[in-house]
């Protein structure tokens, strides 16, 4: 693709002219430069008239009308004793568009990269950095550490697809009460982390509530999946132990998961 790109940039693009005189007026153009003339640009601004021990210049124009757009490399000469400058307009409309395109895919592999590509939440990784990072040092943190119950059974009894759908509704709940502050991360199959910074307690735990009826909603929906999460809960302002924050958050999801367990055999 490459090699046709610069087959293309020297056998179509290369080639129009127009050649000035000192004061801008146009003593030749072909009939790729004939359009400045009739149509809307911004020549006059983009090349202007010779100024004294000018040489060479490059200027970008735009055409309105096509939204094209153009290189132009002006070279002044002189030629019996006239001052002419040398127009070469190269159409880069093509390669802006493959720039464009490239700066799409290359955002696009960085969202891949940072997020899961089931639930669209940040992955793992991207946990594990702001982990080592943002989340070490803040005027107040809190961690929600959290377990989807019953995935393994959903996937046994009614197939990966229905494992999905629970995974999906899982983070659906998380989305909703995503912010700025508030960064809800899938860290394994069934395991999910929301970390709020620049929270109070009382923040925290409305953040919690929300979640909480967030779900209750979502599982309301006629679509035989209940959605059950245990979920450990933990603050701490500034001077906190991380670590000792994480361990405590695990603790506590656990404690719930059993006590989940419990009432569901009840």
């Amino acid at each position: 693709m490459i090699d046709d790109m610069i087959l293309r940039f020297f056998r179509d693009d290369i080639g129009g002219i127009r050649i000035t005189g000192a004061s801008g007026e146009v003593l030749y153009e072909d009939e790729k430069t004939a359009f400045i003339g009739r149509e809307k640009t911004n020549w006059a601004f983009a090349c202007p008239p010779l100024r004294e021990g000018q040489r060479g210049e490059a200027w970008d124009l735009l055409h309105s009308g096509s939204g094209k757009s153009y290189m132009v490399i002006s070279s002044t000469l002189s030629e019996d004793g006239r001052l002419l400058q040398i127009h070469h307009l190269v159409d880069t409309s093509l390669y802006m568009e493959i720039y464009r395109e490239m700066t799409d895919y290359s955002k696009h592999l960085q969202e891949e990269k940072s997020h899961d590509s089931l639930t669209g939440l940040y992955n793992k990784g991207k946990f594990l950095e702001m982990k080592r990072t943002v989340f070490r040092e803040q005027d107040a943190i809190a961690v929600f550490n959290m377990d989807v119950n019953d995935l393994k059974r959903m996937n046994d009894t009614y197939g990966h697809e229905a494992g999905d759908k629970l995974i999906k509704k899982a983070a659906e709940s998380l989305h909703r009460i995503e912010k700025r502050n508030v960064l809800p991360f899938r860290v394994g199959g069934d395991e999910f982390v929301v970390v709020a910074i620049h929270v109070t307690r009382e923040e925290a735990e409305r953040l919690r509530r929300d979640w909480e009826a967030g779900l209750t909603e979502l599982n309301q929906r006629e679509d035989g999946i209940q959605c059950v999460i245990a979920c450990g809960f933990v603050y701490g302002e500034a001077g906190y132990d991380l670590e000792a924050l994480w361990a405590q958050a695990d603790q506590l999801m656990y404690e719930h998961k059993r006590a989940l367990k419990s009432a569901s055999e009840q």
